[in-house]
């Protein structure tokens, strides 16, 4: 580890403590350790001075027994005795061989004096019956004391060792004690003194507090997140207002482009046409802008040009001129092909449309130009004209590009709406001619054949057959006012808001009254309502229906029968001549009846069939049968 490393390593409480901690338990280890030593050689040197002690007194003794007063059991017990305490002494524990090395004392001398010099001369004094000489004795056991002494004095050397490292252990632990109070006051308790007080200086109110904490890195850590705490509240607390300030003033800004886009939702969201819709516009833009003027540009894709829509405040010269001369589509192809709105200078510096610049513009007008764009179509776009030198803010961009957004799907929607109109009217057109066709077109015929055979009678002066031709043209002339009037209330019936069993009633009046014929009318409701397409549709179907037996069936008995459960079916059947259906087929592409009945039924998803009644029930007769299933109902809600 590098010395800059140490030093922060050591710089750490932590580290501090964790070292202070291993060098304390270090030294009382080591102190504990070598006073348990101590210990032990006192121990040792107490129990080998009493062995000597002991060995002492049984060679006193053994040179007594030399007398054959004692008995040569007892006089070879005593020199026994005296073996094993020299064994003892001679085969020491660890501490006692500690000891033996610290007296310098040769233990063997003392084992060889007796064994080769004592136990023989008492044994031949024994036997000689004579005392034993004296001396020798005496000199041994003097021997013995000196060693005794020695060992008691390292003894004493042990024992005041151990007192004194009692002594210093004391010492050390109050001046430790007192040591380990002033680290842990400068390390942690100064600091913490001071951090309380910063933090009720900072409750207090005093937010400029600042504080300096030294003793560890952690407290230099915490000193100086306390110091960026206090100054970030203060900077709160001063800039408050500010931000309050500019935080409503953004609240606002969003409110008041939600408000301008509501608006202008909500007006596109209303009927208008093409040109209203545009003024419309540029009226909402020149309410939420400070801009000086703007217009609104729509693409001719046909012609390749751009056409000035509408406009508000511009400049007389630059209106007549934009509205008299449409601009090419080359001189804006730029607009169309940016992503982003183009913002465009005045003067010369910027002229890269100048087809869209005014005459009288100022040295620091701007100009923003902004798409009229949905989906990636383009349908044309829209100018901002500012008199002043302007920057207008990417939020505002979006807004107005959004405006532009709104615009395009409105216009969308007007030409699809004004398409399914003209596709509608193009229908009902289409519906008009089949049925003149089918009608009037068919008795017309009919009608000038008659009048070639009257011309023809009359020529000949056929009075019968000029009867008989005048009659058929009345009843032909009769038949297509009839028809007439049921096409004209049938188109008049689309502005009725009746329902839809009123509808049903008043197509069978009409047809009781036409006819003289008494419908027999079975109404089965149990399912949910028909859409007003599905009604519309159903009710034309049965006018037809009821038409066809008018004119083709002689028919003397009509009955409708509908059916409004899951499925939706509505039966008309008659009791007349019936059809062939051999001829039926082969009429079939241009029978406009029945491919009018066939044409309405498959635009709400039904099938319509035309066939003759079934024997079994009727002799004669046809029967028409619609059929609305249950899904194709789902599918037209």
């Amino acid at each position: 580890m590098s010395a800059s490393g140490l030093l922060h390593w050591y710089g750490r409480l932590s580290s501090r403590l964790l070292m202070t901690t291993a060098l304390w338990v270090t030294f009382m280890v080591a102190a504990i350790g070598y006073s348990m030593a101590l210990s032990w050689e006192i121990e040792s040197s107490a129990r080998t001075q009493s062995l000597v002690a002991s060995l002492n007194g049984k060679v006193y003794r053994s040179s007594l027994m030399v007398d054959r007063h004692f008995s040569q059991a007892q006089f070879e017990a005593q020199i026994a005795a005296v073996d094993t305490t020299l064994a003892a002494i001679r085969a020491p524990t660890l501490w006692d061989y500690v000891l033996i090395k610290r007296i310098d004392v040769d233990i063997s001398s003392y084992d060889r004096e007796w064994h080769y010099v004592l136990v023989p001369l008492m044994s031949q004094a024994r036997s000689l019956g004579r005392p034993v000489q004296n001396e020798r004795v005496e000199e041994f056991i003097l021997r013995l004391d000196q060693l005794q002494e020695a060992i008691i004095a390292k003894r004493g050397e042990f024992l005041q060792i151990q007192s004194r490292l009692q002594a210093l252990l004391m010492t050390l632990a109050v001046v430790s004690l007192f040591v380990i109070m002033f680290f842990l006051v400068r390390w942690v308790i100064r600091p913490t003194d001071q951090l309380a007080a910063g933090i009720n200086r900072v409750i207090d109110g005093h937010l400029e507090t600042r504080i300096s904490l030294e003793g560890s890195k952690e407290f230099e850590d915490i000193g100086q997140g306390f110091n960026r705490m206090t100054a970030r509240l203060q900077d709160l607390v001063e800039n408050l207002e500010a931000k309050v300030k500019e935080k409503t003033e953004t609240v606002e800004e969003k409110n008041r482009n939600l408000t301008q886009l509501y608006e202008v939702s909500h007006f596109f969201g209303q009927q208008h046409s093409v040109d209203e819709l545009c003024e419309g516009f540029t009226t909402l833009l020149m309410q939420s802008a400070n801009a000086a003027s703007c217009a609104v540009f729509l693409l001719d894709a046909k012609k390749s040009r751009v056409e000035l829509t509408a406009s508000a405040d511009l400049p007389e010269s630059s209106f007549a001129r934009l509205s008299r001369t449409p601009v090419s589509y080359g001189d804006v192809a730029d607009i169309f092909a940016a992503e982003q709105p183009l913002r465009l200078s005045s003067g010369h510096r910027d002229r890269r449309i100048p087809a869209l610049a005014l005459e009288d513009e100022g040295a620091e007008q701007t100009s923003y130009v902004f798409h009229i764009r949905n989906s990636g179509k383009d349908f044309g776009f829209f100018v901002m004209y500012y008199s002043t030198k302007t920057t207008l803010a990417a939020q505002t961009c979006r807004l107005y590009e959004t405006f532009g957004a709104n615009l395009a799907t409105a216009l969308e929607n007007i030409r699809l709406i004004e398409r399914d109109q003209q596709f509608a009217v193009i229908q009902e057109r289409t519906l008009m001619a089949q049925g003149l066709h089918d009608s009037i077109a068919q008795t017309l015929s009919f009608l000038n054949l008659q009048v070639q055979l009257l011309e023809s009678a009359l020529k000949s002066g056929d009075s019968s057959l000029v009867g008989e031709t005048v009659a058929q043209i009345k009843a032909g002339v009769q038949e297509s006012y009839e028809d007439v009037r049921e096409l004209l209330l049938n188109f008049r019936e689309r502005l009725h808001k009746e329902s839809f069993a009123e509808g049903i009633a008043t197509v069978i009046d009409r047809f009781e009254a036409q006819t003289g014929l008494k419908v027999q009318l079975t109404n089965i409701a149990k399912g949910a309502q028909l859409t007003d397409k599905q009604k519309l549709q159903v009710i034309f179907i049965m006018q037809e229906a009821l038409a066809n037996v008018r004119k083709h069936s002689q028919a003397s008995e009509v009955s409708v029968r509908v059916r409004n459960e899951d499925d939706f079916e509505m039966v008309i059947t008659d009791n007349g001549i019936g059809i062939d259906e051999a001829i039926l087929l082969e009429r079939s592409k241009r029978h406009v009846g029945l491919n009018i009945m066939k044409e309405r039924a498959s635009r709400i998803g039904a099938q319509v069939t035309v066939a003759n009644v079934d024997p079994a029930v009727a002799p004669s007769g046809t029967v028409v049968r619609l059929v609305i299933g249950e899904k194709a109902r789902r599918e037209v809600q």
